[in-house]
């Protein structure tokens, strides 16, 4: 899922000040690793290797990192310092990276890694921008690229395996008129869910291309790999399980945002991976769960991509607002929803432009904010069903944004779209 924070003025210390960077275990991964910049904004201020903490404090502070100079953003009322965008691998997901074999575990590592850049690279083209006046109108500006450090963290605050990289954008940007202002944060809030189901179709995708994983996905477009019991992800999901017996225990009258708060402890900061992996093992062995098994994930799946006609129908009425229609976000978060086998972000993306053309054919046109009905989008499924199917079988190797298949493994920018701020979500899982 994704999970989208305000950071306050002087909040860069939690991701960049005394992270525990565990030494080098036996498959090579760390409990928290360095930052690494992300980007097109990041690359213009020359940003683009590892984060260091004074650049990314002077990035956050409205400050180029290079020359020590306030950008000319005025920060005399700023409070926001950036935005974190955190990636959530599913339980499955984690439990594969963290007691999976060497090569499973890595693949895994770097399908989350290829997902979140995917899904950042939209978010930035579709959902971020900056505000302008024009004659007392308040205008939004699309940008030339987001400015951000992403951290992966691979535990919960509960100590459990919990894979998810913090993608934090600072609280400035470029717009395409060559001005450097404050982000207008609308629209990273409005496209939280559809972000959120393009990064689970993308992951899926990885994830299947490298190891050729089955999926078992629900209808809210969350879902896991098929041979990882859920009793073992039941027994690593601490936080989850305390923030459902919250809820329970003051009948209703918490929400499950509140209660994930309430029951937040502090980060133990102390806590080395290379100490962690051997306690998980030995509590999965009491409960007469073998980790040993999670190999036989691999090649589980029969077809490298496939896609639901069905679930697409469901996820449109899912995601169809009171009055019946939907924006282009929706419908992204519909099409990602139906991809059960995964797909590349700009194959969805393709595919929604193609829903679009086909109901503005046979309806009036509209403009960048334009909404499409429901009725009329399940009418243009029905009419691309087959085309929609066909594309999803393809391999679609030849765009280089994702890695080809082996099972022989051992294991001019567009405007930002915001309509109205979306607060409806089926993320339900808290995780961290």
């Amino acid at each position: 899922m994704l999970k989208l924070h305000t950071v306050r003025v002087g909040g860069h210390g939690y991701y960049v000040d005394d992270l525990p960077y565990g030494r080098e275990e036996r498959n090579g991964l760390v409990a928290e690793s360095p930052g690494r910049w992300m980007g097109e904004g990041a690359a213009a201020l020359g940003l683009t290797q590892g984060v260091e903490p004074l650049a990314f404090a002077d990035v956050l502070d409205g400050r180029d990192p290079l020359s020590g100079r306030a950008l000319p953003v005025r920060r005399d009322r700023v409070t926001v310092a950036g935005y974190d965008l955190v990636f959530c691998a599913p339980k499955s997901v984690s439990l594969l990276h963290a007691l999976g074999p060497t090569e499973l575990a890595s693949a895994v590592g770097d399908g989350h890694d290829a997902a979140v850049r995917a899904t950042t690279d939209y978010l930035a083209r579709a959902a971020l921008g900056v505000r302008r006046s024009n004659h007392g109108h308040r205008l939004t500006l699309a940008t030339t690229g987001l400015v951000g450090g992403a951290f992966v963290h691979r535990t919960s605050r509960a100590l459990d395996p919990h894979l998810h990289t913090h993608v934090v954008a600072a609280n400035v940007a470029q717009g395409v008129d060559g001005r450097w202002s404050a982000v207008d944060g609308c629209g990273l809030f409005a496209h939280t869910v559809d972000a959120g189901r393009l990064y689970h179709a993308q992951l899926r995708h990885e994830l299947t291309a490298r190891l050729g994983v089955a999926w078992d996905v629900r209808p809210n477009g969350l879902g896991d790999v098929v041979g990882v019991d859920p009793g073992l992800r039941g027994l690593f999901s601490q936080r989850s399980a305390g923030i459902k017996a919250y809820v329970a225990e003051h009948a209703g009258r918490a929400s499950l945002r509140g209660a994930f708060y309430a029951t937040r402890p502090e980060k133990d900061r102390t806590v080395q991976w290379e100490a962690l992996v051997p306690e998980w093992r030995h509590r999965s062995d009491e409960l007469g769960y073998d980790v040993g098994e999670l190999s036989r994930v691999v090649g589980r799946g029969r077809h490298r991509q496939e896609f639901d006609v069905e679930l697409l129908h469901s996820a449109i009425a899912r995601r169809a607002w009171p009055d019946g229609t939907l924006a282009r976000r929706d419908i992204v978060s519909a099409v990602a929803t139906a991809h059960v086998g995964g797909a590349r972000v700009s194959q969805v993306e393709g595919e929604v432009d193609r829903l679009c053309a086909e109901v503005r054919a046979h309806g009036p046109g509209g403009s960048g904010a334009e909404r499409f009905s429901a009725p009329a989008l399940s009418g243009a499924v029905r009419a691309c069903a087959g085309e929609l199917t066909r594309r999803a079988s393809q391999l679609d190797l030849d765009r280089g944004d994702g890695e080809k298949p082996d099972r022989a493994r051992n294991v001019g920018a567009r405007a930002p779209d915001r309509p109205r701020r979306d607060r409806r979500s089926d993320d339900r899982g808290m995780e961290r």
